[in-house]
């Protein structure tokens, strides 16, 4: 059985790292590149996730992701306030997981 903190991880993060970068690249027109730097991963991940290259679960995750969340996430992201984004980052993943979380930041 996966903890709270696993499931975040191995389920939420993918799925919110995916709906940030095709938010990133489509609406925002970032590139690629500079998705890739700011989300801090690889290029080649961006590129998984803005063409759909990725697993059905992360998918299914993604879609039950609040939106405005994300979409919150990225407007903090793009203009370099990192404590907000981590913020709303938090926020979005307590809201779907339903637990509270002990680093959760405030």
């Amino acid at each position: 059985m996966q903890t709270n903190y696993e499931m975040a991880f191995n389920e939420f993060m993918p799925a919110f790292r995916a709906a940030a970068a095709r938010l990133m690249t489509g609406k925002y027109g970032i590139s690629q590149q500079q998705a890739a730097h700011l989300l801090e991963i690889t290029q080649a991940s961006i590129s998984k996730y803005v063409n759909g290259r990725y697993s059905e679960a992360v998918k299914g995750t993604e879609a039950a992701i609040n939106d405005n969340l994300v979409d919150g996430f990225v407007k903090q992201v793009v203009a370099d306030h990192e404590r907000d984004a981590q913020k709303a980052m938090c926020k979005a993943c307590q809201r779907f997981n339903r637990f509270d979380c002990a680093i959760m930041i405030k």
